[in-house]
Order: C-alpha cells, then structure tokens, then sequence
C-alpha cells in the first residue's frame, strides 16, 4: 500500500521539528557511567564467586553426605524397632491367649 503525503502534511511535520532542542547531559554523565560500569565489571556478583569456591563446595558436599548417612541409619534403626516390636507383640498375645508362639518347625524334645 503506498501514501502519498501532500507538501502541506510534510511541511506540519517539518516545522513541528523546528522547535527541538539537542539534548544535553548533566555534568560527568560520562565519568560516573564509567565508574558504574568498571564496579561492575570488577566485581560481577558476589553471590556465584561465593558458591563456587571449592571450600564452599566441600563443606556443602560434606553437609549432604552426613545428613544421608544419618537419614539411612535412622530408617535402618526404626525398621529393626519395628520388626521386633512386632515380634514381641505376637508373643504378647501368645501369652495372653495361652498359646505357643513357637513355630512348627523347632525342634522338639521327643520320649522315645
């Protein structure tokens, strides 16, 4: 699609130009935008370099490793409870109920 402008609408857009003024900056714009971007640029983000120090790493790597091993003998611990708490609960109830909870398979004394 092709405009055509009439030399009055040029004209109105020419003049409406007339009245501005170039630009100016405060003083030392430059000098202090320089200085931001040097701050920068030494020192990038304090946050990452921390992070990747080595010692940072071990220590944390460290930290996981006790908290795994601590979690895993924890759930080991509390699975034994569990197994022999059951095992005491069935002869609780042998008792209760003047059963033997002694299997099928012991040994027994025979008269011969």
């Amino acid at each position: 699609m092709e405009q055509k402008f009439t030399n009055e609408e040029i004209d109105l857009t020419l003049e409406s130009l007339n009245g501005v003024s170039r630009a100016e900056m405060p003083p030392f714009f430059y000098t202090r935008l320089q200085a931001q971007l040097d701050k920068r640029v030494a020192s990038p983000n304090t946050f990452w370099m921390v992070i990747t120090k080595p010692a940072v790493s071990l220590v944390t790597l460290s930290l996981l490793v006790v908290v795994n091993i601590t979690a895993i003998s924890y759930y080991i611990r509390s699975s034994k409870q569990t197994v022999s708490q059951q095992s005491s609960g069935i002869e609780k109830f042998a008792q209760a109920y003047d059963l033997s909870a002694s299997s099928d398979y012991t040994t027994k004394t025979t008269n011969e």
